[in-house]
């Protein structure tokens, strides 16, 4: 009897991010790797729900091809929409559909300057071989750069085995409200709109 052949070390996050968005085409939900465009917007109304969101300026972390810019627009509130992501085509993308105030963000780098509201939709996807709890750092640096609220989505733990992938991280939502607790009196987790449990979001409140 042979031994199995080692598994490949995983890939680090950055790749995994946009070895994963090169492979997809088709409609910008898509390419932003949501399975249909009705998910994507459970996904974006629970932020805007758990934010209280009401118009003002806004950073989207993670923009993709900014789909969050046009869901925003379409409420016919005030808003000043900036948007960071780690990858350029993407970026390329969200500017050539007409976005403002798109950028490249360098990995390992906070986005500057202030807003009311920082959304991210869908950035924490991947495990980070190298940082584990990655996904703490960021959200500690939204909430400094924010006026009035985060409000980002996970994958969540208590999705079950069958629907989950080896390389995706799957947070504990006990884990993020005690993290959310000790930097804020007022958030918000919502665990109620998603089939089987499988994505939650979260709330930080100024």
């Amino acid at each position: 009897m042979t031994d199995s052949p080692p598994s490949p070390p995983p890939m680090p996050r950055t790749d995994a991010i946009r070895t994963f968005h090169a492979g997809l085409d088709g409609p910008s939900w898509r390419i932003a790797g949501w399975g249909s465009a009705t998910l994507q917007r459970i996904r974006f109304d629970a932020l805007v729900r758990a934010a209280g969101y009401r118009g003002g300026s806004v950073l989207d972390w993670g923009c993709g091809p900014a789909d969050l810019y046009f869901y925003l627009r379409s409420m016919d509130l005030p808003l000043t929409y900036a948007g960071v992501d780690l990858d350029p085509r993407m970026v390329e993308l969200a500017s050539a559909r007409g976005a403002p105030d798109v950028a490249a963000l360098p990995p390992g780098h906070a986005p500057e300057g202030s807003y009311d509201y920082v959304f991210a939709s869908g950035i924490f996807q991947f495990k980070d071989p190298d940082e584990p709890l990655y996904y703490l750092q960021i959200l500690e640096q939204a909430y400094d750069i924010s006026r009035r609220a985060v409000a980002v989505n996970f994958l969540s733990a208590l999705r079950p085995e069958e629907a989950r992938a080896p390389d995706e991280l799957y947070a504990d939502p006990a884990v993020l409200v005690r993290f959310a607790a000790a930097l804020t009196d007022r958030w918000v987790i919502d665990h109620g709109y998603h089939p089987q449990a499988g994505d939650f979001t979260l709330a930080l409140l100024k």
